[in-house]
This record gives C-alpha cells, structure tokens and sequence, in this order.
C-alpha cells in the first residue's frame, strides 16, 4: 500500500523531528571516553517517576543505543537522574537518546501565522488542553510560538491541545490524538528499487491500520498534524483515503538516516520526561 504523495512527505517530516541520530557526526571515535549527559525525569504531571518507571526508560535507551548501532553507551539511574553516556560522544547524541521521541496523529481544528510581538507568559497545561471553545481561541491568538515547549510529549492526548511548529512560525489548535506512534509495528530503513532512494519500511499494528484508514476515509480534503513530543513537525492534507498496513515513508534519506529513524520507531517513547541538565 502507498499512501498519497503529500502525505508521505507529511509522514517523513513529521518523524525525522524524532530523536534520530547519525552516527558519523556524533560519534567519530568509539575508543574514546564519551561525555556524559544527566537528566532529570518527571512524570507528565510533574511527579517523580518510579523506580520502575526508571529502569523501563534506562532499558528503552539502551536498546535505541543498540538499535543505532552507537557502540558503547551506559546508562546508569539515580533516583529521578539518569545519566548517559556514548563512548566517543561529545554529548551530541546521548541528548538524542534521552528525547522522549512521542508521536501523535492530531486532526488541526484552526491555524494561525505566527507574528512576534510582546513576550507573553507559557499558559498552564490546563489553559492549552481546555475543552472551552472561547479559551481555545483566546489561547490560540495570543500563544507566544518563541517560548520553549515545557510539555515535551506530556500533552494529554485525549484532550485538545494548543501548540506551535516546531519551526516556530505558526500556532495550532489541535483536536484529541487519532494514532499514535504506539501503533508502529516494526519499522526498518531500505532502499526503494523503483527509486533507487532510501526510505523507511513501516507496518502499523492492526489496530493502527484500522483507526489510520477509518480517519482518512472520513476527513479527505482536511488536515492533519504529526506531533513529535508536543510540537507540530508537519501538517498535511489528506489526499484520498489510506488503507493497508504498510507502507515506506520518503523523503530525503541517507541510509544512515533511514536505519537510525527505523529503529527509533521500532523501540518507540520514553515512559517520562528527560530534561537534560547543564
């Protein structure tokens, strides 16, 4: 199954935003110490994840690290800490590797060109996630598209949600998530013969394949947004209905980079919110 054009590059900008690394740049020699990076961690609603929750983080790291092929990596936790560190890494990539990387699927309900003027405060998680149609636009017309994201991907994803792009010139007023990135299967980078261009191999569980098709069917000719860790990447039109479940996200790949982004979607989010320290 392929799916339209303008959605396919939609999906492929949409995941590059992931936390994908490229393992030349980051990491030129193995055989040196790398520097190690601390993060604290917290819970979408700012508590201090459990210790199980931890371990379940530190392993999910080591497997992207392994997925990536990054050589040597320790990841070590303390309590709400967890430090990670890439042998030959300046920091580049274990910062990478503590992204929460959460993809979501939002329906975009209004949009809005955003144009700098006084800096305004972060409205609180609540105000940006309110069911109220007069505080959703309020919100939206006076979201300030400068500010760093706080949410990092601990945006309910069941309510609707006010955000920018992540390029910061414009401002959405997103519906509750239709597919998330849950719903990857397996994904692996390749090479497409027809177009001698790589590409990633992605098949949806069915699950995933049912909810894609069925919101397609119904919203050909509307957008939607591809949301990576509470910021929009890319917000395509839906061309004509998608159905199946595979298809090969395109676009401008290396072959280091279609295997790195295959394997950051096969091992999927971090189970908390990993702020780097220093």
């Amino acid at each position: 199954m392929r799916l339209p054009r303008s959605v396919r590059r939609g999906i492929g900008a949409a995941l590059v935003g992931l936390a994908v690394v490229t393992v030349a740049g980051a990491c030129g020699d193995k055989d040196k110490p790398g520097t190690p990076v601390a993060f604290m961690a917290r819970t979408a609603e700012g508590a201090i994840p459990s210790a199980g929750t931890m371990d379940q983080a530190r392993q999910l790291v080591e497997k992207r690290a392994q997925g990536l092929g990054l050589g040597k990596t320790t990841v070590t936790v303390d309590a709400d800490m967890m430090t990670i560190t890439v042998a030959g890494d300046d920091g580049t990539a274990a910062r990478l590797l503590g992204k929460t990387g959460r993809v979501l699927v939002r329906p975009v309900l209004s949009t809005r060109i955003f144009q700098p003027a006084g800096v305004k405060p972060m409205p609180l998680k609540e105000i940006r996630q309110s069911t109220d149609p007069a505080v959703q636009a309020a919100t939206l017309a006076g979201f300030d598209c400068r500010l760093p994201e706080p949410l990092q991907g601990g945006d309910d994803a069941t309510l609707p949600f006010v955000t920018c792009a992540n390029t910061g010139d414009a401002a959405y007023l997103l519906g509750p998530s239709v597919i998330d990135g849950r719903e990857i299967a397996d994904a692996k980078g390749g090479m497409d013969t027809r177009t001698a261009r790589y590409g990633v191999n992605v098949t949806f569980t069915d699950a995933g394949s049912r909810q894609f098709a069925q919101y397609s069917v119904a919203n050909i000719g509307k957008q939607f947004a591809f949301v990576v860790d509470s910021q929009v990447v890319s917000a395509p039109v839906i061309q004509s209905a998608v159905t199946g479940g595979q298809t090969q996200i395109t676009g401008n790949f290396t072959k280091d980079t279609a295997d790195n982004l295959g394997a950051a979607l096969r091992f999927g989010a971090l189970p908390a919110i990993f702020t780097p320290q220093g």
